[in-house]
């Protein structure tokens, strides 16, 4: 356990050189996406890239800021917001800022016919976002590190806390992918189908954020030995740490059901245009 006088601060920032490699990997490449896309159709703009650098300044607050540090012995409350933000935040606003048509008509040709239904990429995606892979998996990832001995666990042992955060951003990559449907197919999923998926998401959320905001017993006991740095008993931490999530799943539910609307836009066009530029038009 830190001792007192080693309590992070809110301005210590880290300067994790692979967090930030990633990151920055990440924006260039979206960035020659979106210059591809808009070249090819004028329904490319900023509700495709504010979005998506909304996600990854989300990653950025998870994993580079001092959540990060303040989550790995102090606050439980910090830890859950940053699984928040690895899970569900950036996961959603990458993929909004992904959908048609910046998805198809910013990947080069040869790229496209590798993720098209027929290729084996394209296979490989479609299994890894069919509801009975990607809703079980975000699930299991979910539930399974929000037990206490493995949270805590993770917590303590760095190669464990690395594959933690990596489950959760990928399983909620493959969900979010699955909500927004975001690369236009000749059978599209049914937006029933995709609101009903997104529900029982926040229910499953729920099992988690509701307990912890009214239970009366502290569950974690590596934040209940924590140092009282910030002010926080350990159980006003923890039911912080559910308040704070039921919250936040709240404001994600309304955006992301605005958000599947929104998806629905342009996707007869985004089609069209996929096939043209596929056979090289």
């Amino acid at each position: 356990m830190p001792p007192m006088n080693s309590v992070p601060g809110w301005g210590s920032w880290s300067l994790d050189p692979v967090a930030i490699l990633v990151l920055l990997a990440a924006s260039v490449v979206y960035a020659r996406m979106y210059k591809r896309a808009a070249s090819h159709s004028p329904a490319v703009g900023a509700g495709h890239w504010v979005p998506y650098a909304g996600g990854i300044l989300a990653l950025a607050i998870a994993l580079l800021s001092p959540l990060d540090a303040i989550g790995d012995h102090w606050l439980l409350s910090a830890h859950m917001l940053q699984h928040v933000l690895l899970s569900d935040v950036a996961p959603a606003l990458i993929v909004l800022g992904l959908r048609s048509p910046v998805l198809p008509l910013g990947l080069t040709r040869p790229v496209l016919r590798a993720v098209a239904p027929g290729g084996r990429s394209g296979r490989v995606l479609a299994v890894l976002t069919s509801p009975w892979v990607a809703i079980p998996l975000w699930a299991t990832a979910t539930w399974v590190w929000a037990i206490p001995a493995m949270f805590d666990f993770a917590a303590q042992h760095t190669v464990v806390h690395a594959l933690e955060h990596a489950t959760l951003f990928y399983t909620g990559l493959a969900l979010w992918w699955l909500i927004v449907d975001p690369l236009p197919r000749a059978r599209l999923r049914p937006n029933g189908e995709r609101l009903a998926l997104l529900g029982f998401t926040r229910i499953a959320s729920a099992a988690i954020c509701l307990p912890l905001t009214w239970m009366t017993a502290v569950q974690y006991p590596l934040y209940a030995n924590a140092p009282r740095g910030f002010g926080l008993s350990a159980l006003a931490d923890q039911q912080l740490a559910g308040a704070g999530m039921c919250f936040i799943e709240f404001l994600v539910f309304g955006i992301a059901f605005a958000a599947v609307f929104i998806s629905m836009l342009g996707r007869d066009e985004s089609r069209v245009a996929l096939a043209e530029h596929a056979a090289g038009r």
